[in-house]
């Protein structure tokens, strides 16, 4: 191809250009921009709500940040009152009854075990046959100046063997002076047999039952570890 024809086809195309461009007017040009413009701050803004819906999944899972379990409401057993007095009970260690410690209280010489026992309700009898919480008991000096008086609480309530008549007993909140809950321990030779002694008078038991009269009243302590 010769230089001339060259020439010819670039002023053609130039010509063409200059035919068919048109300069945007500045109106145009404006809303171009600002269209722009918005477009950038939408994407700027979504992209920072991106960055923050992340930051917040990450504070959420890092390890700290959960939101503590509620730990059981655990109920510990009442507190026995103190008092200053404190019955002499030093006959009764002599004779071997287990005081301060875990016991089974039994009736002696049944052939059978008969555990007093708190059951449904509080009530208490010697209808208990093996051992548990219901029929772990224990003999604790009584607040009182006399000789040989002892409340009986189990362990698992920290509550005292309550007399309400001569033929119920109940588990209620220990109470400094009161007779109902204050019982002598009345010995029975020197074998580590005894009766107790309560408001009403002597324990008699008949086939796990508080009778009144008639029945049984030697008891026996076992020591609950053994």
């Amino acid at each position: 191809m010769s230089d001339d024809r060259i020439e010819e086809g670039l002023h053609a195309y130039a010509e063409h250009v200059q035919r068919t461009a048109t300069v945007a007017p500045a109106r145009t040009i404006r809303e171009r921009a600002a269209r722009r413009r918005t477009r950038r701050a939408a994407v700027a803004a979504f992209a920072a709500v991106l960055l923050a819906g992340f930051g917040i999944g990450l504070t959420l899972g890092r390890p700290g940040n959960e939101t503590p379990a509620v730990p059981p409401v655990s109920i510990s057993p009442r507190v026995l009152p103190s008092s200053s007095a404190s019955s002499d009970v030093t006959r009764l260690e002599e004779l071997g009854i287990d005081l301060n410690v875990g016991v089974l209280i039994d009736v002696a010489d049944d052939g059978v075990d008969r555990f007093l026992e708190a059951g449904q309700g509080g009530v208490v009898d010697f209808t208990g046959t093996a051992k548990g919480d219901s029929t772990k008991m224990a003999l604790r000096p009584a607040p009182t100046r006399a000789r040989n008086e002892v409340w009986i609480a189990p362990p698992a309530w920290n509550e005292c063997v309550t007399a309400t008549s001569r033929t119920a007993l109940t588990l209620q909140p220990c109470r400094v002076g009161d007779e109902a809950q204050t019982w002598r321990v009345v010995p029975a030779g020197d074998s580590g047999q005894f009766e107790l002694e309560g408001r009403y008078g002597i324990l008699h038991v008949d086939n796990g039952l508080l009778t009144g009269e008639g029945g049984r009243t030697g008891l026996q302590t076992i020591p609950f570890e053994r």
